[in-house]
């Protein structure tokens, strides 16, 4: 036999076996003695059977499900009263799962408001309201019974719909995997509350009650079953809650608690009213906080992913900033800063100069200024070439660089001359920094392309005083005495 086959019979046994036990526990244990069904479960193993399984084997199903409402109904009803109550039942299913399917595109999804909604209203209470129809008219005709075709419509709708409520958003969440553990059942906030809520109901509806009016002690469970709905989720609540429905319909049917103060059709529908919302509140109250926390964690994941986004923005930003202050800085190096000997340029010379002159009046500090070229250093571009020469206005460029202070601003101003501004410098030390520069360029000799090349420096000094007040004054001056030292016979200081 094949296994798709052997898999359907097992599935078709199964679908028998718990049709036929709540069908028989439906009739003995949750009837009123005057007969009147107060839960209806067998058709909840039709329409979660009908929303779980494949559209091919319904055939199948409906064959079963006849034939175990005859079985379960025997010594109950007659052969033609059950077929008859199966056709019902099989049709109520049917029209469920239809419109349930059509609504829903196909989707199974007890977790989520709008399938919820779309199930209670569909088959807890449209399709109900017709199949009542057709039960009430079974009753009214062929069983003889004090009560009137209005009242046997409203038993059949609530004994339905209660048996749909109660079963099958569990079998489904159940057959989809949506289970809790063992663990979590065993856990000591779990048995307490199983615990305590048994007791109460047990309190509660054991009692005999000797009133004329409904007493709404049994609302608080509404109560209860939010906050244990909140802490342990649907599964959990509505498993606890069919324990204190079948402890409430125990005690009713036996004449004790709230719900056997009236006539057995008012403490029937009483009852199915409180069954319905406390599974209604369960139902609702789980799937909305379950949105809640879903969107919550949604949400979560959102930000999180935003602050990732943001976090790498502000990387990227930073890198471009960074990138660009790099830039910039580059940019101002090339601005100020001489190609060849990588010292202060003219322009950066300019500025500087006239800053130093306005900080030094500002401040009333002294400031010196020191101007040298290389004497006949035509002859040595001439004689080597301008390789050569330009090696040689690097070597003296380091040369002097690493002996000057760091405050001190050396510049090139123009092809083989330089200049040196010396803040907080009088004239005197400058003349002592002017010696030691021109010695030490008179005593070094400098090695390019294996060639010896010795050079001497002209230097002329200017400081800021009475007469040198001005940039063009200072500059003027130095060039003055720059001048008279070449003309004097170079490599001489003048100042």
């Amino acid at each position: 036999m094949e296994l798709s086959k052997v898999k359907l019979l097992r599935t078709i046994f199964l679908i028998s076996f718990f049709y036929i036990i709540l069908g028989k526990l439906s009739i003995s244990y949750i009837t009123m003695p005057e007969g009147i069904a107060i839960v209806w479960l067998p058709n909840a193993i039709i329409l979660s059977t009908f929303l779980l399984r494949p559209k091919n084997e319904w055939l199948w199903y409906i064959c079963t499900f006849l034939i175990s409402e005859i079985v379960a109904d025997l010594g109950t009803f007659t052969l033609i009263q059950s077929i008859q109550f199966g056709f019902i039942n099989v049709f109520e299913g049917l029209m469920a799962v239809l419109l349930i399917q059509r609504f829903n595109k196909n989707t199974i999804n007890f977790k989520n408001i709008k399938y919820l909604i779309s199930f209670m209203f569909l088959a807890l209470t449209l399709v109900p309201s017709i199949t009542a129809i057709l039960g009430a008219l079974v009753y009214v005709t062929q069983i003889e019974s004090q009560t009137n075709f209005l009242e046997f419509w409203r038993i059949w709708f609530f004994g339905d719909a209660l048996g749909l409520l109660l079963l099958v958003p569990l079998i489904v969440l159940i057959s989809q995997g949506k289970t809790f553990s063992f663990e979590r059942i065993v856990r000591f906030d779990s048995i307490i509350m199983i615990f305590m809520t048994t007791i109460l109901s047990l309190i509660i509806f054991s009692t005999e009650v000797k009133l004329v009016i409904l007493p709404s002690t049994p609302m608080i469970f509404l109560l209860i079953f939010m906050w244990i709905t909140y802490r342990k989720g649907i599964i959990f609540a509505m498993n606890l809650a069919t324990i204190v429905i079948c402890i409430v319909v125990y005690f009713t049917i036996h004449q004790r608690g709230p719900f056997s103060i009236f006539t057995p059709i008012l403490n029937t529908l009483y009852l199915q009213e409180f069954i319905a919302t406390l599974l209604v509140l369960i139902l609702f109250f789980g799937v909305l906080l379950k949105e809640i926390k879903d969107k919550n964690i949604l949400l979560l994941r959102s930000n999180f992913k935003l602050k990732k986004l943001s976090k790498n923005l502000e990387k990227r930003v930073n890198e471009k900033t960074k990138s660009l202050e790099d830039a910039n800085e580059k940019l101002k190096l090339l601005a100020t800063t001489d190609s060849l000997t990588e010292i202060y340029n003219r322009r950066f010379f300019d500025e500087s100069l006239n800053n130093e002159i306005e900080k030094a009046q500002r401040y009333n500090s002294e400031l010196s200024f020191m101007m040298f070229d290389i004497d006949f250093f035509k002859n040595i571009n001439d004689t080597f070439g301008h390789n050569v020469g330009d090696a040689v206005l690097i070597s003296l460029a380091k040369l002097i660089k690493e002996n000057i202070r760091k405050i001190d601003i050396f510049s090139r101003i123009g092809g083989e001359e330089f200049a040196i501004i010396l803040p907080n410098t009088n004239l005197n030390k400058t003349k002592e920094l002017a010696i030691k520069l021109k010695d030490l360029v008179q005593n070094n000799t400098l090695l390019i392309d294996n060639q010896k090349i010795k050079i001497t420096i002209s230097i002329g000094l200017s400081t800021l005083d009475e007469e040198n007040q001005t940039y063009n004054q200072i500059l003027k001056t130095a060039d003055t005495n720059l001048y008279e030292a070449k003309r004097n016979g170079r490599n001489i200081i003048v100042g």
